[in-house]
């Protein structure tokens, strides 16, 4: 029998993780099936086990997962993504205070077994870069844990278990709507990315220190949101619509434009200016690439654009599109400007006239989410882009 303890998180030089496993024994392939009882399920946690999952059941590897939704853990897009893998999966829940808690992964073949119990979820977070610990057994299957295993979660395991309920489209759009599940971008709302967060103006009675994030390992890529574009290319001597679908990173900066003449020259906070667009105030040798999404989805030439700062603590870039040729439509009905990244100074961006169909959701959301010190003020907010697909879906997919 073998039996190894997995840290993760901690002393990184290890670089072990609950993730890591997982991908070596589906790599293995000397298993014939998989079963999983993990309380909590995220989208980037579930879909990075995609490939894995659907080269197993090419395999014919026989594959079972049961989940919780308990606290709204689990997301309905992790839902969905499990649905796409078109295995045997449930979910586990009762109206009852107690919660279905376990975090159980199951390897077998004909003749040997090995299980991983401990504390990682189904998550990016839980499978890699939280302090997590797990233990793994490795054993034949006459080893008394695998009986005692299968005697315990009986009724789960053979589908007798009256709490269990299969998932379908249906079960998750009707969790959804009773608010037992959010979507992605609520459930991470609600949890909070572990840093402490304490206004510049707040004194902290305790003060702690950092610590280095494990890595993703290798071969374990959840999904990311795309931007989807089109784009006009020559093919020989005739022009051809090329679709694009162009993975984006997880922060998009909503922000508010400002009146004037001059309202192609957007401005910014130093944060966002230096912590989003990677300038340097007093720096204005620094450029950065935007293209411009337009209402059609088709893309705008580069625009290399200088980052200007002034003495005045004036921050900006500078952007042309359709939207910013006419005059400025008012402050009370300010354009609101959308920038996602798709690289090292690389971004998309997208202008939201008053009468566009997605302005409305887009702003609304910026006034929840900002927070303004003066009247007049204009309002930006970098959030998660998960928040973009839920207002915006025909832009981020």
């Amino acid at each position: 029998m073998d039996t190894v303890i997995i840290g993760q998180g901690y002393n990184l030089e290890k670089d072990t993780s609950v993730a890591k496993e997982l991908i070596e024994q589906f790599e293995s392939k000397r298993y014939d099936s998989f079963t999983c009882l993990v309380a909590f399920a995220s989208y980037g946690g579930i879909s990075a086990l995609t490939p894995y999952i659907k080269q197993e059941k090419d395999r014919g590897v026989k594959i079972r997962v049961i989940l919780g939704v308990d606290q709204k853990g689990t997301s309905k897009d992790a839902l969905e993504e499990v649905l796409s893998w078109g295995v045997d999966a449930w979910i586990y829940h009762t109206r009852s205070f107690n919660i279905f808690h376990p975090k159980i992964y199951l390897f077998e073949n004909t003749d040997i077994f090995t299980l991983i119990v401990g504390s990682n979820n189904l998550t990016e977070m839980g499978l890699v870069k939280n302090i997590e610990c797990s233990l793994l057994v490795k054993d034949i299957k006459s080893n008394p844990i695998h009986k005692a295993f299968y005697e315990y979660w009986k009724g789960i395991l053979d589908g007798t278990e009256l709490n269990l309920y299969p998932i379908t489209q249906d079960l998750i759009n009707d969790l959804y709507a009773d608010g037992i599940v959010d979507s992605e971008y609520e459930r991470k709302s609600r949890y909070d990315d572990g840093r402490d967060k304490v206004g510049s103006s707040a004194r902290r009675k305790v003060t702690f220190k950092s610590c280095q994030v494990q890595k993703l390992p290798f071969g374990f890529s959840p999904k990311k949101r795309l931007v989807r574009v089109r784009q006009t290319v020559r093919v020989g001597a005739k022009k051809k619509i090329q679709k694009l679908s162009i993975p984006i990173e997880d922060d998009v900066l909503i922000a508010e434009i400002g009146g004037g003449p001059r309202w192609k020259q957007v401005n910014f906070p130093v944060q966002i200016f230096e912590n989003f667009f990677g300038a340097q105030r007093g720096n204005n040798s620094y450029s950065i690439e935007l293209k411009n999404i337009r209402k059609n989805g088709s893309v705008g030439d580069p625009e290399v654009r200088q980052a200007v700062s002034v003495k005045s603590h004036n921050y900006r870039f500078e952007i042309n599109c359709p939207e910013t040729e006419g005059a400025y439509p008012g402050d009370d009905k300010r354009p609101v400007g959308l920038f996602v990244k798709t690289g090292p100074g690389k971004f998309f961006y997208r202008v939201l006239l008053v009468k566009h169909p997605a302005y409305k959701n887009v702003h609304d959301f910026l006034l929840r989410e900002s927070h303004i010190r003066r009247t007049g003020e204009l309002r930006r907010a970098i959030v998660d882009v998960e928040a973009i697909h839920a207002l915006y879906p025909e832009l981020v997919v």
